[in-house]
């Protein structure tokens, strides 16, 4: 099946957002919080890469990947800015909003016409 441009359009511009989003991986405040948490960002970056290259394949895979790993790095990311704090205050930042109501779009339009295999 040929890919609609709604998807290559979405997977370029993801590709950029975490090309972007790779240096805060080896960022002097990311280290600062935790030991672990630059190689967990990193892990967390990389399979949303794998779930692009999914989703340009048109596999079903590569949107549920990265639908789950942008949830996954929010709470990371929640948890981590509210860790100092007594209460906990869930924040939906711009980036996580605009990915995760594209990503429901597509999911919407062409979930069915996508492939389950790898």
């Amino acid at each position: 099946m040929k890919r609609p441009l709604i998807i290559t359009l979405f997977c370029v511009a993801a590709w950029l957002w975490l090309f972007i989003m790779f240096p805060s991986i080896f960022s002097p405040e990311t280290k600062k919080i935790s030991l672990l948490l630059p190689s967990l960002y990193g892990i967390i970056i990389a399979l949303q890469f794998i779930g692009l290259v999914g989703i340009w394949h048109m596999k079903k895979w590569g949107l549920e990947w990265f639908i789950i790993l942008l949830f996954i790095k929010n709470l990371i990311d929640n948890f981590v800015t509210n860790n100092s704090e007594a209460s906990v205050n869930f924040e939906l930042p711009l980036s996580f909003i605009v990915w995760l109501v594209s990503s429901i779009l597509i999911a919407a339009f062409f979930y069915k016409k996508m492939s389950k295999g790898f």
